[in-house]
């Protein structure tokens, strides 16, 4: 496995415990491209977005072959929500190979500067939450310290998106809706706080050019 291929792998299980948490099939289905979320984004859903698929010069069959990685990684989903319950710790695992798998997949049909690409655009689209992968710690030289403080951040930052996502569903008024995006930000800013300068320097530079990616409805 490439370096760059195990990056943008390793990235696409950065939320995956927050998401199996946090957002129900009902839920996930009223987002685009299969479920995706702020902070929850893998490649399979990424790379069918616009501004992903120019900025990675996909050619019309790299477009036809990420659209049905994506489709194959939505009914493998949407059928293992369905049928294995929350309960027994079945689902994470099952979810987790249905993601390697589509990301082999998409590997597959990458030449290697689109991969480097990819887990640039990855880190852009998740933002802090990337900094639940193994890999970007190791990158970042996150201590133990900072490790444990993110790590607590990360569950208080999944409660309070679980209890803001009930407060709107038991509630018919306005103050009480759920607004994932800002629920994003403010959890963004806890977990970037938790770095030093040059952390933060440096983890801004593994993302490379900024791009508008406008993957999630306002």
């Amino acid at each position: 496995m490439s370096k760059s291929r195990t990056w943008y792998v390793g990235l696409q299980f950065a939320g995956l415990t927050m998401l199996l948490l946090v957002a129900p099939p009902a839920d996930a289905q009223r987002r685009g491209l299969g479920g995706m979320r702020p902070g929850n984004v893998n490649a399979a859903q990424l790379i069918c977005s616009p501004a992903a698929q120019a900025e990675l010069q996909l050619t019309d069959e790299q477009k036809a072959k990420a659209a049905a990685i994506h489709e194959t990684l939505t009914t493998g989903r949407r059928k293992l929500f369905a049928e294995v319950p929350k309960e027994g710790g079945q689902r994470a695992p099952k979810v987790a190979k249905l993601t390697q798998q589509a990301a082999s997949a998409i590997d597959e049909m990458l030449d290697e500067n689109q991969r480097k690409r990819l887990g640039e655009l990855l880190l852009q689209a998740n933002g802090a939450a990337s900094l639940e992968d193994p890999e970007v710690r190791t990158a970042l030289n996150i201590s133990a310290e900072q490790q444990q403080k993110l790590d607590e951040i990360s569950r208080a930052n999944a409660q309070a998106r679980r209890e803001a996502r009930e407060a709107s569903y038991n509630s018919t008024t306005p103050a009480a809706t759920f607004d994932p995006l800002e629920l994003h930000r403010q959890a963004e800013q806890k977990l970037l706080d938790v770095l030093t300068p040059e952390q933060r320097r440096q983890f801004d530079e593994m993302q490379g050019k900024k791009i508008a990616l406008d993957l999630f409805a306002s």
